[in-house]
């Protein structure tokens, strides 16, 4: 049963981020904007924004299952629509804009694919076991984050985007195909009667739970660089470093690589007291590499050797989190709690992705990155200071 669900989590995380690369570099192929690139990512994420509370309130109420099931073909649809566009010439240089539905489309399944991916785990495993399964779980998200690239580069350098979209489309389907053939059991969860999407029970639920609302905003402190990850990244190894389309997707895997070895090792820091320090600190050194990128230009190795390093803190510590938040969350408002946290995951590096477009259409990426970086630690710094509940309990 749990290896299906494995399955399905390989296959739909791996096409979720396939989808966000390539939207991302083709919008960089017929627009000569930054900006707009950012707003690709943007619209990805956009419907969180009005989907995350309905969407926990309905993962703690209904079939998790099957609404992880139903997101899953709207994802699905976004990539049919983007093949179907590319072929009909609706989107192509100058006329990019109709790519914004795809990202919708997509971003509408995020919505529920996100926390549902982690709350299943309430009716799959007993509450001893989820903890665990979680670091497993979110070392498939860096898994499917790092692998993206390379598999998307290398399709790319054969086929057009059409194809590469069509592939993505079909891995959707295939991830639906494992998930169905798993049979779930809702274990018991308290209802309540409201009908609408629990926000004050969520609340509430935060005010008595410090140590969750702390980590959910060192969640949303940690990945503000991923937004310039995610859209500057693979412009600046095309055109700084001067890599075609299977080079630049390898030597963005590295980055990949060092994100899943990274989750992989926190198996070893599970049992482990004071792991806050040990988040704060992995925090702070990944923003200071992340500032150095452009500083090693000129070799490819160092570039490629300093990538890893940043993907394996950054792995560390996003495997860590969420951990952290689902060992602190009773399977009842669990759906909630995770949609909230998908909401931070998703929305800051979307909203920051905007951020560091606009300003690198006028400072350039290089000087973008570094500021970036120092602006983060001093965000961390901060943070560090005040949460005390992150340093004291975890």
């Amino acid at each position: 049963m749990i290896l299906f669900y494995y399955l399905s989590s390989i296959l739909g995380l791996l096409a979720g981020n396939m989808f966000n690369y390539t939207a991302i570099i083709l919008s960089q192929s017929i627009s000569n904007s930054d900006t707009f690139s950012g707003w690709v990512f943007f619209f990805v994420c956009f419907p969180l924004l009005f989907l995350s509370f309905t969407a926990g309130r309905l993962l703690d109420k209904y079939s998790r299952k099957w609404l992880l099931a139903a997101a899953q073909v709207s994802m699905a649809c976004g990539s049919g629509f983007a093949a179907l566009a590319l072929h009909l010439e609706w989107i192509s240089p100058g006329k990019p804009y109709l790519l914004l539905v795809s990202s919708v489309l997509s971003g509408i399944g995020l919505s529920f694919v996100m926390p549902g991916r982690f709350a299943i785990l309430g009716d799959l495993l007993e509450h001893s076991k989820i903890g665990k399964h979680s670091v497993w779980l979110n070392t498939l998200v860096l898994f499917g984050y790092g692998l993206a690239p390379l598999v998307a580069g290398y399709f790319k350098e054969f086929f057009s985007f059409k194809y590469v979209f069509m592939g993505i489309g079909s891995a959707y389907v295939l991830s639906v195909f494992f998930l169905v053939l798993i049979p779930v059991q809702m274990r018991e969860r308290s209802q309540t009667s409201s009908s609408g999407p629990g926000v004050s029970e969520l609340v509430s639920y935060l005010k008595n739970s410090p140590l969750v609302s702390q980590f959910l905003l060192l969640m949303g402190a940690v990945v503000l660089l991923v937004g310039p990850v995610q859209v500057l990244l693979p412009k600046y190894a095309k055109e700084v470093l001067g890599l075609g389309e299977g080079e630049r997707g390898a030597l963005l895997s590295a980055l990949g690589v060092g994100l899943v070895i990274g989750g992989g090792v926190t198996f070893l820091l599970h049992g482990l007291k004071k792991k806050g320090h040990i988040l704060f600190g992995s925090a702070l050194f990944s923003c200071f590499l992340f500032s150095l990128i452009p500083f090693l230009a000129e070799s490819l190795v160092l570039t490629g050797i300093l990538f890893f390093v940043f993907g394996f803190m950054t792995g560390v510590i996003i495997t860590l989190i969420p951990a952290g938040i689902q060992q602190n969350t009773e399977n009842h408002i669990r759906g909630r709690i995770l949609s909230l946290y998908s909401l931070v995951f998703l929305l800051v590096p979307a909203f920051s992705g905007i951020l560091s477009g606009f300003f690198s259409d006028r400072i350039g990426i290089p000087s973008t990155f570094v500021w970036s970086g120092f602006l983060e630690m001093g965000v961390l710094i901060y943070l560090s200071w005040r949460m005390d509940q992150v340093r004291s309990h975890y």
